[in-house]
């Protein structure tokens, strides 16, 4: 990976010559620090301004693709005209409709019950904080003191045994969390080139920015397409071709990608 201030000059370029640009970004780690509480995150008014100016530049379309269920990304962003993507991009709201990934919503019974279930079997750990999705479920364990993280670990784990066996649903991993979503081919990457394709545009750049593991099979499809990926922080293995160091060079870029719309 390179460091992206450092091939300035080649993003530029890039970008001058589509018409059209094509800007996707994660949330959490992203635009703004991970929280011990995934609900006390709260957008700076700074980044919010600037998403608000780039997404009425007629050069862009601007997406927030999350882990998020899709009702609470848009409430903690809370900027109009904007694409969201939550549940990692099973529901997504484009143009006034809600798109939900077809398959998926024949898991939401199952998806329910296991959220109760593991409600029940994690009231000794109130640390540990279970977000309730819809569509998916979140155990962020973060808050959780060492000693009891590996009897959480086995709880969870015993707990969700069944379901894994017979492939019900999967389970990823991401900083401090454990994410159970239906056992279905889509992804973050999948929700993307959709929403690539919605556009309709045959001079398009686009651009993915995230921090996250799963964020990883969004990189893959912006390669795929000649896009521009990156990662947030360093890590050994990453699909991106780009990093940035931390959220503050997040929103360096977006002051960069607002020259854009000056010109």
């Amino acid at each position: 990976m390179q460091y992206l201030f450092s091939s300035r000059r080649v993003l530029e370029k890039r970008m001058q010559a589509k018409k059209h640009i094509l800007l996707c970004l994660d949330f959490d780690g992203t635009l703004v620090p991970i929280y011990p509480r995934p609900q006390d995150a709260l957008l700076e008014e700074n980044v919010r301004s600037g998403l608000v100016k780039l997404s009425s530049c007629k050069f862009f379309s601007i997406g927030i693709i999350s882990g998020r269920a899709l009702k609470d990304i848009k409430e903690k962003v809370k900027i109009k005209h904007l694409i969201y993507a939550g549940n990692h991009g099973l529901e997504i709201a484009y143009r006034g409709k809600i798109f939900i990934y077809p398959p998926a919503k024949k898991y939401i019974p199952l998806i329910i019950e296991i959220g109760k279930k593991l409600t029940r079997a994690l009231r000794a750990f109130p640390q540990a904080v279970l977000e309730r999705k819809g569509l998916s479920l979140s155990l962020h364990y973060r808050l959780v003191k060492l000693e009891k993280l590996s009897k959480l670990r086995k709880i969870f784990f015993k707990l969700l045994k069944p379901y894994l066996a017979v492939g019900k649903v999967k389970l990823t991993h991401g900083k401090k969390v454990w994410e159970v979503r239906p056992s279905i081919k889509w992804d973050k990457g999948k929700a993307f080139l959709w929403l690539k394709d919605k556009l309709k545009s045959r001079d398009l750049f686009s651009i993915y920015i995230g921090d996250d593991l799963t964020d990883e099979d969004a990189f893959r499809a912006v390669n795929k397409i000649g896009g521009l990926s990156i990662l947030v922080g360093r890590r050994k293995s990453s699909q991106a071709k780009y990093y940035l160091k931390n959220i503050q060079d997040t929103q360096k870029l977006l002051r960069v990608l607002l020259e854009r719309c000056a010109r």
